[in-house]
């Protein structure tokens, strides 16, 4: 303030220089102004708020701290404050020296010092009571427009403010309940409710989602959850509270569904757990059913098994005399007996052979077997076979073969031929009269793939539709009436059908009662690149070679009739022979003669077929001699099991006697 007029008295020094020392540290702002508006002096926090050195400072006018587009008001202003005893007050925003603008309050009064008006201003940066207010503003906004329900009330209880959310909770507009009591949002039953929150909240304590009840404008009750603050005045006095409240009607009615959820859930699991006890009981007796039922099946193979046994060895003892008896010179009548009785056996055999067939599949004993083989063969003999059955029937016979078919296939010819066989059969069986028609057609190829479809149409009895469903299961035949016309066990289909499911296949059929049937077989099979040899070259010659006998074949045979039906067979069919009735003495035979074929029965006594086998390889002198089972035993592994055991081939009781002539036609 050196630009003041001063005294010599001292206690206007004193007192200029106090006021000197306000002026300059001043928190505020202080400028001092002529009348037209130049800067005549400011202060440090002046200095400072506008970036501008004392010397800059005072070479400014008030346009020059104030914003350009109010270059009109601040004129007014200006010219207000010059003319008026009271000064004035105003808001306004003031330009530092890099451009930036900031806001102030500003009061400012004229002063007349040694006859000349002055303009003293008191200027407050108010940027952060603004920032403040704004801040106050924006979380007024909030409260005001929350969805929970924000409210305050004094010590007494009387409410005191009420945003939207209220309103939109309990019904009531701020005109309509600020002044009220908070008794009137609390149900009679919770009227007690109030002084608890209050003297708790005197206490300066806290309540935290504390769920109760509340009444709305229109008596309804609603289910809330409620957060109580204490409010502090100024002084830190506790001189109300601030309560907020949530609306958890919805999720109190979803807790309540939840409960007799997890009520009726637990009654459930309770219920599962009596029930996952009785099927652990239950399976724990299945288990031991299971294993009983295992261990009768077992018994049941191993006795269908022996029963095999037991019935091939006399039945091979009654077809091989039966086919020897045929070689003698017989009367005509004492043909026809014969044909009867090699007819009667063969049916026997046929049965044995269903049964077998169906144990071993139950059992799982029954394996596709994948080898090359000759389609071509097959089928010319079940054209050879049809043709001579329809001829014997006076039926016709139609058959066409696909020009386009692959015959050197890969596959499991023996039961693919069973199948056909058994297709073969049931039409000539269930044919009086008309026709029987065989096909076999390509119906795909990919790569080395072939698909093939075999069919065998017939004019026969038909199926009736009721019986339609029941056709491929086991031991069914179409009614009774039938059953004592047409004989058989009911399996071929039955077995057919498991067997074409091991070779990927299916056989369906397509019928109408009293007009026949038409049965299909398909099949998918790799063609055989490689060189096989037809099956006919297997098929022995009818003229017997001198050459045979100079071949001796060891018989290994404890049946004395079936050792006899075989000696005579082989005797017939020209060739040498010796005979053994146990392993041992076969093992013994072996040292002194020049055996070039052994056949071998499996079941003997002393030494069994497989252990003889395996010591008759041992000895390297006789380890490529062919020895081939001859056996009744027909359920476990059959071929397979021979061959593991150092066999060369099998033929199974009982055979035929030109079965035999081609199995040694085939090693000698």
């Amino acid at each position: 303030m050196g630009n003041l007029p001063s005294k010599k008295n001292p206690l206007i020094t004193d007192k200029l220089e106090i006021y000197k020392n306000m002026f300059e540290n001043s928190k505020d702002i202080i400028l001092l102004f002529d009348i037209n508006g130049n800067l005549i002096d400011g202060n440090l926090a002046a200095l400072k708020s506008y970036g501008y050195s004392k010397s800059e400072l005072l070479q400014k006018n008030i346009s020059h701290i104030r914003i350009k587009t109010e270059s009109l008001t601040f004129k007014k202003q200006f010219q207000l404050a010059a003319n008026s005893k009271e000064g004035v007050e105003f808001h306004t925003f003031h330009v530092r020296k890099d451009g930036s603008n900031f806001p102030v309050e500003v009061k400012s009064v004229a002063l007349t010092i040694n006859s000349e008006k002055i303009i003293f201003s008191v200027i407050r940066d108010i940027s952060k009571r603004l920032i403040s207010e704004s801040e106050l503003r924006i979380l007024a906004s909030i409260v005001e427009y929350s969805d929970d329900a924000i409210i305050s009330k004094n010590l007494n209880g009387i409410l005191t403010s009420w945003n939207n959310g209220a309103k939109i909770l309990y019904g009531y507009t701020k005109e309509e309940i600020i002044g009220k009591s908070l008794s009137v949002l609390i149900p009679p039953k919770n009227s007690d409710e109030l002084n608890v929150i209050l003297d708790k909240i005197k206490l300066g304590e806290k309540i935290d989602h504390y769920e109760t009840t509340r009444l709305r404008k229109d008596g309804k009750e609603v289910f809330v959850s409620i957060s109580v603050s204490p409010i502090r005045d100024i002084y830190g006095n506790i001189c109300g509270a601030s309560t907020i409240a949530r609306d958890i009607t919805e999720t109190i009615k979803k807790g309540k569904e939840l409960r007799e959820k997890y009520d009726e859930l637990s009654a459930v699991y309770e219920e599962l757990i009596a029930t996952e006890e009785e099927l652990r009981t239950n399976y724990e007796q299945l288990e031991e059913s299971k294993a009983a039922a295992d261990k009768a099946n077992i018994a049941k193979t191993q006795f269908l098994a022996n029963m095999s046994h037991e019935i091939r060895t006399p039945l091979n003892g009654i077809i091989g005399t039966i086919d020897l008896l045929n070689l003698t010179n017989l009367t005509n009548e004492q043909l026809e007996y014969i044909t009867m009785l090699k007819s009667s056996s063969n049916i026997l055999l046929h049965t044995i052979n269903s049964i077998l067939d169906i144990s071993k599949i139950e059992a799982g004993k029954y394996e596709v077997v994948t080898k090359p083989f000759d389609l071509k063969v097959i089928i010319d003999r079940i054209i050879k076979e049809l043709s001579l059955a329809c001829s014997k029937n006076g039926l016709l016979f139609k058959y066409n073969v696909d020009s386009s078919l692959q015959f050197n296939l890969l596959g499991d010819s023996l039961k693919l031929n069973q199948i056909l066989t058994n297709l073969i059969s049931n039409a000539i069986k269930f044919t009086q009269n008309g026709y029987i028609s065989f096909n076999a057609s390509k119906t795909s190829q990919i790569g080395n793939k072939i698909g093939i479809k075999f069919s065998v149409e017939d004019s026969g009895i038909g199926i009736k539709d009721t019986f339609k469903n029941q056709i491929f299961k086991k031991f069914v035949q179409q009614d009774s009436s039938y059953t004592k016309t047409y004989q058989g066990t009911g399996l071929g289909l039955a077995i057919s059908k498991e067997l074409a499911k091991m070779m990927d296949g299916d056989i369906w059929f397509e019928s109408k009662s009293g007009e026949g049937s038409t049965f299909y077989f398909s099949i998918e099979l790799d063609i055989d690149t490689s060189d096989i040899t037809s099956a006919n070259s297997l098929v022995a010659a009818d003229v017997i070679s001198p050459d045979n006998f100079k071949n001796t074949i060891l018989v290994v045979e404890d049946n004395e009739i079936n050792m006899k039906i075989v000696s005579s067979m082989i005797k017939k069919l020209g060739y040498n022979f010796i005979t053994a009735g146990n392993g041992m003495d076969a093992i013994n035979l072996l040292k002194n003669n020049d055996v070039k074929l052994i056949l071998m029965d499996v079941q003997m006594p002393i030494l069994n077929g497989y252990d003889t086998t395996k010591i008759i390889r041992n000895n390297s002198s006789n380890e490529n001699i062919p020895i081939v089972a001859m056996t009744a035993y027909s359920m476990v592994g059959d071929r397979e099991l021979f061959l593991e055991n150092g066999m060369t081939d099998y033929i199974g009781k009982p055979f035929e006697f030109d079965k035999l002539k081609e199995l040694l036609s085939k090693y000698l």
